[in-house]
């Protein structure tokens, strides 16, 4: 079973807002998300960000596997690496296998924009500062175009700020700022903790109607902090 697989790869025996240390100086930000179809549990999805030679260096996992009457319907296995600096993308290298459709995306900045390949064909974003779908870094919500890290595609994008709300993780309702963002393929709801932003849940109404949710098992102790304060 797929949350089996997870378990073993990732899960430990600490829930969420329970235990753990305060990170070291240096150790990376972790973001750990079981994700749900509706209320089936179809995989994970992982963000480690770790600051290094005046950048972020991060490291993106997702596998989804939707199984009907006991056969795979549908696989996704998404592998990423990038490299920012100053809020800008400097570097990206992303292999993406969805249901058997394979996207290999490289690129890199340059003085004249990103330049992007897709599955070795070339192109160049006119932009001194690409962005990818970084939910992790709420400077995102400032952006009018973000760069697919799947397909390569240059998206156009509105983001509409909600205002306050209650998010539950566990058996706690937190209070959390919504934000939406609006787009061709259908809208990306976000949560983040107050005042410091950072990312704590995800929503998305897929092209047939189902709905796909991100449940947090892990989040940085930064994040964890904010929402014990905020139940206090």
């Amino acid at each position: 079973m797929v949350i089996d697989r997870i378990a073993k790869r990732f899960l430990s025996a600490a829930l969420l807002l329970t235990a753990s240390l305060p990170l070291m100086a240096g150790e990376p930000d972790r973001w750990l998300f079981r994700v749900f179809l509706d209320d089936r549990e179809i995989g994970y999805h992982e963000f480690t960000v770790t600051d290094r030679e005046g950048g972020q260096h991060v490291q993106i996992s997702a596998e989804f596997d939707v199984k009907f009457l006991f056969i795979n319907a549908y696989s996704y296995d998404h592998q990423n690496r990038e490299r920012w600096a100053g809020n800008c993308l400097e570097k990206i290298d992303a292999l993406t296998n969805d249901n058997g459709a394979e996207h290999a995306i490289s690129g890199q900045s340059s003085g004249s924009g990103f330049a992007v390949s897709i599955n070795r064909v070339d192109t160049l974003i006119d932009s001194d500062c690409a962005r990818t779908f970084a939910y992790w870094n709420p400077i995102i919500l400032e952006s009018d175009r973000l760069l697919n890290s799947q397909t390569g595609e240059w998206v156009d994008v509105a983001i509409e700020k909600q205002g306050a709300d209650l998010l539950q993780i566990g058996p706690n309702r937190i209070p959390a700022e919504k934000f939406t963002i609006v787009m061709k393929g259908g809208p990306i709801h976000l949560w983040y903790s107050p005042g410091t932003q950072h990312w704590l849940a995800l929503e998305a109404q897929t092209e047939g109607g189902r709905m796909l949710r991100y449940v947090p098992v892990v989040l940085p102790a930064k994040a964890t902090s904010t929402i014990r304060l905020a139940m206090d």
